[in-house]
């Protein structure tokens, strides 16, 4: 099995968990290095002081939000290394890093321009905010699309991985019990939407509060975000209907 390690970057919040997670990934001779991370020059040093030295092929990126990628060209310049991401790396393209061989695999949902790595010989994803070490991944709309999500974690179980390297928290050696999990969690919390629609209709704010409960504000504007993303998968199914900020449910 390829040799992985990682660098946590100082950005530690309620969203990053303990901070974002830098691969770095052995390939013999060069390095891979995945989600440089945020812009921060104490991690700079810390990665420059784990690699000692050691020459980078390739910068890659699961996707473009401020936790993962703005260290990516400050990074690779001065190894010449590539930056390599979503739309310009393609689905199924193979980046070669000496020995190794990473399968870029678009998994979008999270994000539109989300990324995950696979090593197919190790049975090895990197998930960046696919799927965390611990919790769940937020689907925040208007970026973040859940029936995009499940398609790209029902994609992720169909390799049916032995483990997976998060963009957060620890790595998972239950890959496929940890699939299954995102996937429940992701569908219960849709039941629980439409649940509520159909008790009376609402704003999303007002759903916020009745499915949430109490929360600090700023949890709470992640939470209407998520609901929101929730709202127009269930009316783009047909079960749920928009009328200007209330939605109610579909007469069947």
């Amino acid at each position: 099995m390829a040799l992985v390690s990682r660098v946590v970057a100082p950005n530690p919040g309620p969203y990053t968990g303990p901070g974002t997670n830098t691969w770095i990934v052995d390939g013999g001779p060069v390095v891979a290095v995945i989600d440089p991370g945020p812009d921060d020059d104490a991690h700079l040093d810390a990665l420059d002081k784990r690699l000692a030295g050691k020459t980078v092929a390739v910068v890659l990126v699961t996707h473009g939000h401020p936790d993962h990628l703005p260290l990516a060209e400050r990074f690779a310049a001065p190894h010449h290394a590539s930056v390599q991401r979503y739309p310009e790396l393609r689905d199924g393209e193979i980046v070669r890093a000496g020995a190794l061989n990473l399968t870029a695999l678009y998994t979008p949902g999270h994000s539109a321009d989300h990324l995950c790595f696979l090593i197919a010989e190790d049975r090895a994803v990197f998930t960046g905010d696919l799927i965390l070490g611990q919790g769940s991944s937020m689907v925040t709309y208007p970026e973040g699309d859940v029936a995009a999500y499940l398609h790209s974690l029902d994609r992720l179980a169909s390799l049916e991985p032995q483990i997976l390297f998060p963009g957060h928290w620890d790595p998972v050696t239950e890959a496929m019990a940890k699939i299954d999990e995102y996937r429940r969690h992701r569908l219960e919390r849709e039941a629980q939407v439409l649940a509520e629609v159909r008790r009376g209709a609402g704003t999303p704010t007002d759903l916020t509060r009745r499915v949430y409960g109490d929360l600090d504000d700023r949890l709470m504007v992640a939470a209407e975000m998520t609901l929101r993303a929730h709202l127009r998968k269930l009316v783009d199914d047909g079960v749920v209907r928009e009328r200007g900020e209330v939605y109610e449910a579909s007469v069947i």
